[in-house]
């Protein structure tokens, strides 16, 4: 027991000394660290007033009045701005001369330059300034101003600045209610003080003192010991304000700070005096007590280190028998917790898993939509020449065998072109003509429409959402992807069953990842279902489970490409015997419904008197569309490219239409060739083709003529009939008079 006291005794001791100047030094840093934090929101006080005048003048700057040059309404509402004494609005040329005071009469000649005028030599012309202190030489007090300038159609005209005395200032500084004997000081840029809490009526306009200008330039923030322009010896705590360069000090006493901390000292040392003795009381008093109650601890610990089940006798002691219990309940905890991990680890790694499937799904359809858009633009272009040539053969006469030959080629040319929208679709290549639909009025005609793909023995249920349901969708599209999902579902129920077409509005958290509000068109059947190792590949073109010529696959990729080019998704779940239900998510939209149209005029073809421009790099397709364009009486020049054509364009023979690809080598594409055409005012008619959607569609916006790939040589003809007219037209009204 004594070895116990001595080993308690001399460590506390040592311990004590070494805490009592650790806390000494500890305790004066904190002071000062709270000293210097307490500089800093005076430093973000004085930041904000300078912030809230900058917002004033700003907003000021942008008076009707005054980018109406109308300088007397200007001074009368600049004058309502700032009616009282201590603030003051300037106007003033870029020179810095001042045009008008809101402190002097309206038109007043004899006004001074403003304070800003050397500063401006060095500063960005268009930077907000703040002003270091100055005497007012109309308000003859210390003063500081904003100024910002004022930019009037595009152009530098003037300056503007709000001042105010810097009085308001130390009105400021006394709302903080610092300690009385607390020295707080505001200082601008170059250190003369702005507002001071003590003597400022002597001080404010003078500069610091050597060292704390020294102290400012060298850094923006710290504290230091140095006596006061007035000859206190302080310890002060400065920082500069991020925005405008201006600051704030404080200085306190050496004397409180020393007073302070020997106070907490002299508390500290006796709190730490107690503690010892009464830990050295304690030692010898519970050291005969432990040693049965601890080995007992010892092996409730080591049960519990070996995850076995800890039971714990009490021994007398209650804290030992507290810790025990604690170990006991630890231990079932522990077990209990095991347990409750490894479930939410299962589960967690299920949920991973099947996270890592959805993504793998996403990306290889992603992968798929670019290599089908790919090869259904190629087709396409294809389909363009094969369906050019019929036109041209039927043109030429056809005998009876013939006639039927290129009637087949031309069902062909249309079954290929359904085929490769159906692929665009899905990889949101097919250009779209999006309206805004209410959901719920549009299923009824598009149920009936469904209803003539179904057999007699297969019931079919609609149900709406009361609620509208406003969607942006192309609704040819949409009536496409029903009588898609209606013949999936027809073939899936041979025997008959129950078709449900269901529109609502998408529950909260139903599509994972997104929050936007979703409209959903629910289509289900009761049919055969379909087999889970399949069931990730459906929404891929060309997969199908039925026989050989009993489907195309193309479907439900149309029906995936749809709602991803709308904006939203589509998913399937299936179960074998059950049947399948695919959900279409997509977009509400807020805006209003589309207003139904005429019907657009018939397209004429009757014979061109026209010089075109055909600008293609297919020859195949370039040679296709000019012999069209010939045989419907047209003079034809071809050009490869876009600067190709742009030489052909300064001959002397004007062309009457330019018809090009958008996408095709060169230095410029055919949006740009449109631009250059548009340039020479000579009225030329321009169609632009395009087998890609996001440039068909920026075509379309900037107010192009565009032709999806492929075109039908009748509308081609038409479009380009219509275009020759309109610059033949033109030209006769703009030729000289003689």
């Amino acid at each position: 027991m004594v070895l116990l006291v001595l080993s308690v005794l001399l460590p506390t001791l040592l311990a004590a000394v070494a805490s009592i100047g650790y806390f000494y030094r500890q305790e004066r840093q904190s002071f000062e660290e709270r000293v210097l934090e307490t500089s800093r929101a005076m430093s973000m006080v004085v930041d904000r007033e300078l912030a809230r005048r900058e917002a004033m003048v700003k907003t000021l700057a942008k008076s009707p009045t005054l980018g109406q040059d109308d300088l007397t309404a200007f001074y009368r509402y600049a004058r309502e701005i700032a009616p009282q004494p201590d603030m003051v609005v300037v106007l003033s040329d870029v020179s810095g001369q001042q045009v008008l005071n809101t402190r002097r009469p309206f038109g007043e000649t004899a006004l001074p330059r403003t304070v800003f005028s050397e500063l401006r030599r060095q500063a960005d012309p268009t930077a907000t300034l703040v002003s270091d202190l100055y005497f007012a030489p109309f308000g003859r007090q210390y003063s500081f101003a904003v100024e910002v300038p004022v930019v009037i159609k595009g152009q530098l005209r003037y300056y503007l600045s709000v001042g105010g005395y810097a009085s308001y200032l130390q009105a400021l500084l006394k709302e903080q209610r610092l300690p009385a004997n607390w020295i707080g000081s505001v200082f601008d840029r170059n250190g003369f003080i702005v507002a001071r809490t003590i003597n400022p009526e002597k001080l404010v306009g003078k500069q610091a003192t050597a060292d704390m200008l020294q102290q400012l330039a060298a850094r923006e923030e710290g504290s230091f010991n140095t006596v006061t322009i007035d000859g206190r010896a302080v310890t002060t705590a400065f920082s500069k304000g991020t925005n405008y360069g201006w600051g704030f000090a404080i200085g306190v006493p050496r004397a409180e700070v020393a007073s302070w901390s020997a106070q907490a000292l002299a508390w500290f040392a006796s709190a730490a005096a107690l503690l010892g003795v009464g830990a050295v009381i304690s030692a010898l008093w519970v050291g005969r007590a432990l040693m049965r109650p601890v080995v007992a601890l010892k092996h409730a610990a080591g049960a519990l280190g070996q995850g076995r089940a800890v039971a714990f006798s009490p021994t007398g002691v209650v804290e030992i028998d507290e810790a025990g219990a604690a170990m006991s309940d630890a231990a079932a905890s522990i077990r209990d917790a095991n347990a409750l991990t490894q479930r939410r680890i299962s589960e967690a790694l299920a949920q991973a898993q099947q996270a890592n499937k959805a993504m793998i799904q996403g990306q290889r359809l992603e992968a798929v939509a670019h290599l089908t858009g790919g090869v259904a633009h190629d087709f396409n272009n294809l389909l363009m020449v094969i369906g050019t040539n019929a036109h041209i053969l039927r043109r030429t006469g056809l005998t009876a065998m013939q006639e039927g030959c290129v009637s087949k080629i031309e069902r062909s040319v249309s079954a290929g072109t359904k085929l490769t929208r159906q692929l665009l679709t899905f990889s949101r290549r097919q250009p779209m003509r999006p309206e805004v639909i209410d959901l719920g009025e549009q299923l009824a005609p598009l149920t009936e429409l469904v209803r003539s793909a179904l057999h007699s023995r297969i019931e079919l249920q609609s149900e709406v959402e009361s609620a509208p349901l406003f969607v942006d969708i192309d609704p040819n599209e949409l009536e496409l992807a029903l009588i898609n999902l209606a013949v999936n579902a027809r073939d899936a129920m041979p025997d008959g069953g129950v078709l449900g077409v269901t529109a609502r509005r998408a529950h909260a958290g139903e599509v994972p990842g997104t929050e936007a509000d979703l409209a959903v068109l629910e289509v289900s059947d009761t049919g055969t279902g379909i087999a889970p190792e399949v069931l990730g590949k459906v929404f891929e073109p060309f997969f199908t489970t039925k026989p050989v010529g009993h489907g195309t696959g193309l479907g439900l990729s149309q029906v995936y490409g749809l709602c991803t080019q709308s904006g939203g998704t589509a998913t399937v779940q299936s179960e074998l015997g059950r049947g399948t239900t695919v959900r279409m998510y997509l977009p509400l939209s807020r805006k209003p419904l589309a207003r139904k149209g005429s019907e657009p005029d018939s397209l004429d073809t009757s014979s061109i008197d026209a010089r075109v421009l055909l600008v293609e790099d297919n020859e195949d397709l370039a040679q296709a569309a000019a012999d069209v364009l010939v045989a419907a009486g047209c003079q034809v020049e071809h050009a490869r490219t876009a600067d190709d054509a742009l030489v052909l364009l300064e001959g002397a023979v004007p062309f009457h239409v330019v018809l090009s690809d958008i996408r095709m080598p060169g230095s410029m594409d055919g949006i740009a060739l449109a631009r250059q055409v548009a340039q020479r005012n000579d009225s030329t008619g321009v169609i632009l083709m395009t087998g890609f959607t996001e440039e068909l569609e920026k075509a379309r916006d900037m107010g192009l003529l565009v032709l999806p790939k492929p075109c039908p040589a009748e509308e081609l003809l038409a479009r380009v009939r219509a275009a020759s007219s309109r610059t033949a037209k033109w030209r006769e009204g703009h030729q000289p008079r003689t």
